[in-house]
């Protein structure tokens, strides 16, 4: 992977932001035009590796991922003094809605800003249309995360270059979601054969097509959504890998579709997450970790994000995931937390003994193979095609060393199929948009009152979508707010 620390030069050139913040408030006769920088592939890639950095603002954010998985029915923050997790967010106080509305508007104006500057640049019409593609492909991803989280939100694909271009863009209504997801999938379906079929950490044509699956499922456009995994299986790029373990804790292995890429060494190069931290178990005391030697005394642990009893319930005894998932014991010994309530914390897919501090260099998984085998069984069962459906349904439950999944009627096989994404996928960034497209969301975040009433009592239906932030229709009094707020 072209190393993205050169993606620093590329935003003091390409980008009209000042800050996070204000992400559009900057004198723009600084930023570079496509006469000065977009003159050879190589400026061109580095303008659309500026577009990747933005997803490290999106998920070395705590609050994403408990927005994503943390505040769902299959895990529960166990911190009242993260508001994310209690469902305590308001439009002016949004905590992850606020830090999803501006980076994936930094990233859509890096990429529209990229777009433009390769159209209008000399190079030849081959050299242009995998730049293009990967910079579409990253602004129908921050497109994704905020139509998931938001619902109807503004939409624009010029370059914001001038003055004029700024207020233009600055004063959007919101575009309803069902028509930005077409277009994404159009747009996706168009230059994803331009992409490159392999690259560590990059948007690639597996990425695309799962993306359009991803994208095509909230618009419960089935037929789309087999069309676009079929692309991906039948691609021969990706398998499963031989055991569940294997595939969470492998960096880009045959398995990954789509990973977000971190590293930490003390000495050397440095993109670090905190995420593990949240999940592994906690007291640490030496090498103990609630009362387990776990042969490790860099990592400082919150035991923040815990497994609720819904999602422990999910895994059969014989389940191979239930132990990578779940935290009962290490190395034959067993946590006090179990001990005690016979309860388990997370298990080793969220945990990372080469942390140092609080950094880990895990990668955060975004798809997965199974994801998409998964999508194409979802596609299948709505259409009715149930014995189509358990074909690529029963490669994952196979995997997991249980029986196939047997064919009875639709209505039953989707609720199990339901139940499968979560034993698969937990914490992979899919449960609370997977609850909200299911039309679930409300019911199954009461579910959790036994495990954390103050989530369950806070939650109210129209936390279905996050408020817009009240910062954000402040600047632009052509936003309405979501309905509840």
């Amino acid at each position: 992977m072209i190393k993205l620390f050169k993606t620093v030069i590329c935003l003091a050139f390409l980008t009209v932001m000042g800050s996070c913040s204000n992400f559009l408030d900057e004198n723009i006769r600084n930023s570079a035009t496509p006469s000065s920088f977009y003159n050879t592939v190589e400026q061109s890639q580095t303008a659309v590796n500026g577009i990747y950095s933005v997803l490290y603002d999106l998920f070395t954010d705590i609050n994403f991922f408990i927005s994503a998985e943390g505040a769902t029915d299959l895990m529960i923050t166990n911190s009242t003094a993260l508001l994310t997790g209690t469902f305590g967010y308001s439009a002016s106080t949004p905590i992850a809605g606020q830090n999803i509305w501006q980076s994936s508007y930094k990233g859509i104006m890096y990429a529209n800003n990229a777009i433009e500057g390769i159209n209008n640049s000399s190079l030849t019409s081959t050299e242009k249309k995998p730049l293009l593609a990967e910079a579409i492909f990253l602004r129908s991803l921050y497109y994704y995360f905020l139509t998931s989280t938001f619902n109807d939100v503004p939409y624009w694909e010029e370059a914001v270059t001038t003055e004029e271009a700024v207020q233009r863009v600055q004063s959007l209504p919101r575009t309803d979601a069902t028509f930005i997801r077409n277009k994404l999938i159009n747009d996706l379906e168009i230059y994803a054969p331009f992409l490159v079929t392999t690259s560590r950490g990059r948007g690639t044509k597996g990425a695309a097509y799962a993306l359009m699956a991803r994208i095509a499922l909230f618009n419960k456009n089935w037929e789309k959504v087999e069309w676009a995994t079929e692309q991906v299986i039948n691609s021969g790029t990706y398998a499963l890998l031989a055991d569940y373990a294997t595939a969470s804790s492998t960096k880009n292995g045959k398995e990954s579709v789509f990973e977000i890429q971190f590293t930490y060494s003390p000495t050397g190069t440095q993109r670090s997450n905190i995420i593990a931290m949240y999940c592994m178990p906690t007291p640490k005391n030496d090498t103990y970790y609630d009362g387990v030697n776990m042969g490790s005394n860099t990592a400082n642990t919150y035991g923040t994000i815990l497994p609720t009893r819904r999602l422990i319930s999910y895994y059969a005894v014989n389940d191979k995931r239930r132990n990578i998932v779940l935290g009962y014991s290490y190395n034959g010994q067993e946590f006090n937390r179990y001990i005690n309530k016979q309860l388990p914390w997370l298990g080793p897919k969220f945990w990372d003994f080469n942390a140092v501090n609080v950094a880990s260099g895990k990668n955060l998984m975004f798809i997965r193979y199974s994801d998409v085998l998964l999508m194409m069984a979802e596609a299948l069962v709505e259409q009715d095609k149930l014995d189509d459906a358990k074909y690529y349904w029963d490669l994952v439950r196979t995997r997991a060393g249980l029986s196939g999944i047997p064919v009875t009627t639709q209505e039953i096989m989707r609720e199990e199929l339901h139940k499968e994404r979560g034993r698969e996928l937990v914490g992979e960034y899919t449960r609370r948009w997977d609850i909200v497209r299911w039309g679930s969301f409300y019911q199954d975040i009461k579910s959790v009152a036994l495990d954390y009433p103050i989530a369950a009592n806070n939650v109210q239906p129209y936390n279905l979508y996050y408020p817009i932030p009240s910062l954000e229709i402040a600047k632009n009094p052509e936003l309405t707010q979501n309905p509840g707020y």
